[in-house]
């Protein structure tokens, strides 16, 4: 099962980096990245706050642009097709190698904030190793485990989860209190306390991921 990686990387080697740094005000929000060539990857970018057409004269003057062209603009935002010339840090290039794939991007003058789906830990470790020996500083932000159909809510474990829909359906929720940990164990099987332990963290971890 993957991994979902939150993490910041910055460099002024990345890709778009210069032109986001010429028009400061700018965030570019990368929507999709379509790799036919590694080398040569299309990134569909949401330009935000471009200031008349300071951005895409930026775009002209970054060494890691090969091309762009507007499909958009609306209100101060624009929607770019901006086609990648393999940069010194050619992270999409490494995203393939290692069968990542990204998730989302966001450039600003602090980098590039990243969302991507790794297939395991070592894969994550090589693409940090990767970005720092080019001089690049990587930053995890946060890191999941990819949730799969069969996994609970709210990163409950199955025991957990068992055990609160257990207690809902016997009313030990309900005011006043229908039936107790005792009786809600001997439906799963097992002990009075290990049942209100079960509950007690299943209860914790719907606050801590649901708040």
């Amino acid at each position: 099962m993957g991994l979902i990686a939150e993490f910041r990387v910055t460099s002024l080697d990345l890709p778009l980096t210069n032109a986001v740094a010429a028009v400061p005000s700018v965030t570019v929000y990368i929507e999709r990245i379509l790799v036919i060539d590694p080398d040569r990857p299309v990134a569909l970018c949401r330009v935000v706050d471009e200031p008349d057409d300071e951005f895409r004269d930026a775009l002209a003057d970054d060494a890691t642009v090969a091309g762009a062209m507007t499909l958009d603009e609306y209100d101060g935002n624009a929607l770019y097709r901006i086609e990648l010339r393999d940069p010194p840090v050619p992270i999409y290039r490494k995203f393939i190698e290692l069968g990542t794939t990204p998730l989302g991007s966001i450039v600003t003058v602090d980098g590039w904030w990243s969302r991507s789906r790794f297939p395991d830990r070592e894969a994550l470790a090589e693409y940090r190793e990767f970005c720092v020996e080019r001089g690049a500083t990587f930053q995890l932000e946060r890191l999941t485990r990819e949730s799969t159909a069969d996994d609970p809510p709210f990163g409950l474990t199955h025991e957990q989860y068992e055990a609160l829909t257990a207690a809902r359906d016997a009313g030990y929720f309900a005011v006043p209190r229908e039936v107790s940990t005792a009786e809600i164990g001997d439906e799963l099987g097992i002990s009075g306390p290990s049942a209100s332990e079960r509950i007690r963290r299943g209860i914790d971890r719907v606050l801590e991921n649901g708040l």
